[in-house]
């Protein structure tokens, strides 16, 4: 025999086969039994008996031309007068058919997939490894392919087991920082609200705010802000950031900070708006972020009996008119000239003006609460929202928010909200406006 059709090799598998690397192909040829392509047939199967092999190479020369197989051989000389008339046949006219060869530069992927989508006695067949110009280089048994694609999934599975726990230990990190985000988020909502008088007990005040905050994650996008500007007014700021998680959450942060930077100007709603919005579109412009975000503010001022309000772009909140039985919208028309938050910083916001009377009632919303799909998978939407609150108005402090709530919810398909919602229920007491003055009415 030549070089070519020494002995046996046996496998050796790399130690570390990466799961996107090149084989090293040679080290895993099982035999490079061989014979030229004249050869006889009665001599090339005694060389299979010699070499105790299933497959050989068949050459010319060194270049590949295909593949023999020992029982079709043994079938050709076994058969009756099969030796006598096969005997000295070559044994290129008796190669199988469709050998698979597979070039020393492959990549794995692309050899096994080829390897296992043989079908029927070819996919026990050997495989024939040539370098580019077809050179024989060696036999690859399906076995050893068998164990390579074996090995190769273990450690893809090693892999992928390792990086999932990557990925749950930074997933429980993230998960404990929103907590943690979660918890600073809900302190920077207001825990206590004022009094009118100031100096009253919150049930003895004069107005009463009722809320539900509810992220639709860890975090929210959604804020509100509540604070005094006199003995007798009260100023409230409903916002809500584009999108959610993360960025929204921060913006809302930034948004509170900067709320408390004006609060001087909250007594003219227009005008707080105004200042916030340059300041936010300052901070947005340096940071190369882009969102936006509606607001609402609003000033409840007993004294002078009325509503104060401007909005930048934000749902328009209902007034509950208890007196005259009604639920309408505020007319938003008068002071929403400007659109949302943090776009354009030459805006100038309007104020507008309701007047306010005894037992009623202002509900301040983020769209999250009217934005619920029902079962027909249509929007609930803001009149159909206006009419719960009219069915709900009789209602007062935690009762009204929790039916209008229940409401919402009873058309929605999963009961669920789909976006954060934030709700404020402001109510007024019994009063006698007179002027620039007020009188509680006490019972």
């Amino acid at each position: 025999m030549n070089d070519l059709e020494t002995g046996q090799n046996p496998i050796g598998l790399t130690e570390s086969i990466s799961e996107m690397a090149s084989v090293d192909w040679e080290n895993l040829v099982d035999h490079r039994t061989c014979v030229q392509q004249n050869e006889p047939l009665a001599r090339v199967q005694e060389k299979f008996r010699q070499a105790d092999v299933s497959f050989m190479a068949v050459l010319d020369r060194k270049r590949v031309i295909g593949l023999c197989a020992r029982h079709e051989i043994g079938m050709c000389l076994g058969s009756q007068y099969g030796f006598s008339l096969f005997g000295t046949a070559p044994v290129r006219d008796h190669l199988v058919a469709q050998p698979l060869l597979i070039n020393i530069n492959q990549l794995w992927a692309d050899v096994l997939q080829r390897v296992f989508s043989r079908t029927g006695e070819s996919f026990n067949q050997d495989v024939l490894l040539v370098d580019d110009r077809c050179t024989f280089l060696g036999l690859i048994s399906v076995q050893t392919l068998v164990r390579l694609q074996t090995r190769l999934l273990m450690q893809s599975i090693v892999q992928l087991e390792q990086k999932q726990a990557e990925i749950s230990r930074r997933n429980q990190q993230l998960t404990e920082d929103l907590r943690m985000a979660r918890e600073v988020q809900l302190a920077m909502l207001p825990r206590t609200v004022p009094t009118i008088p100031p100096e009253v007990a919150p049930d003895s005040s004069v107005v009463r705010i009722f809320s539900h905050y509810a992220p639709l994650g860890l975090v929210s996008g959604d804020f509100f802000e509540v604070f005094p500007i006199a003995d007798d007014a009260i100023a409230i700021l409903i916002a809500d950031v584009m999108g959610h998680g993360v960025q929204a959450a921060l913006v809302m942060a930034m948004m509170g900070a900067l709320i408390q930077n004006h609060r001087e100007a909250a007594s003219d709603p227009g005008r707080l708006l105004t200042s916030l919005n340059r300041s936010l579109c300052e901070i947005l412009k340096c940071s190369n972020l882009w969102t936006f975000v509606s607001a609402f503010s609003l000033v409840i001022d007993i004294g002078g009996g009325q509503l104060r309000y401007a909005n930048a772009g934000h749902p328009c909140p209902i007034h509950l008119r208890r007196g005259s039985g009604r639920a309408v919208h505020l007319d938003c028309a008068q002071s929403s000239n400007g659109g949302v938050l943090g776009v354009r910083p030459d805006v100038t916001y309007r104020t507008g003006s309701a007047e306010l009377k005894a037992r009623d009632a202002v509900l301040l919303f983020t769209d999250g609460l009217f934005e619920i799909r029902g079962e027909d998978d249509d929007i609930l939407g803001q009149e159909r929202l206006l009419e719960l609150a009219a069915a709900t108005m009789s209602q007062s402090g935690e009762v009204l928010v929790q039916e209008l709530l229940n409401g919402v919810r009873g058309p929605s398909l999963h009961g669920e909200f789909e976006d954060d919602v934030c709700l404020l229920a402001v109510e007024i007491g019994d009063i006698a406006f007179e002027k620039s003055r007020f009188q509680v009415c006490m019972e």
